[in-house]
């Protein structure tokens, strides 16, 4: 079944909250405008994304880096040392810098439109990525706060 925006990302956000490990279901969620929904634990500029690129009939799904250039850069050269346990996990993920001096953990998966088969791989994949990479998350965050 063919489904809205809204309905998609409140399905995603439903569905990630009862996947999720009883350690990991209290996140935050913000609704970007359109196609976009952004899940953080501490930290809004540390944050999980599923992005609808309704032009490449692609869903991203990942882990961005959206604070202040050094702070990006630092979470790059992280998660760039950690790529082999990164990938043991998450396979097709892929780490690289973006635009504003952002940089992204993520992979896409095929969506030409939001449906109920889209709906469960989202959920599918969003919650190995919070499985996989919250635990480095907060390693990262504590290390930077250590250090500051």
């Amino acid at each position: 079944m063919l489904l809205a925006p809204s309905d998609f990302f409140a399905g995603l956000r439903k569905g990630l909250k009862a996947k999720l490990p009883a350690g990991l279901r209290d996140f935050r969620t913000v609704r970007g405008r359109g196609r976009l929904m952004k899940v953080y634990f501490r930290e809004p500029a540390f944050h999980y994304e599923a992005w609808h690129h309704t032009g490449a009939g692609r869903l991203e799904v990942g882990l961005h880096f959206e604070a202040s250039p050094s702070e990006n850069d630092e979470a790059f050269d992280f998660f760039r040392s950690r790529m082999v346990e990164v990938k043991a996990g998450l396979p097709r993920a892929e780490l690289e810098p973006w635009d504003r001096g952002w940089s992204r953990l993520y992979e896409t998966v095929p969506a030409a439109r939001l449906d109920d088969e889209v709906l469960e791989r989202a959920v599918d994949c969003l919650t190995a990525y919070v499985v996989a990479l919250q635990p480095l998350l907060d390693e990262f965050m504590r290390r930077r706060d250590e250090n500051s």
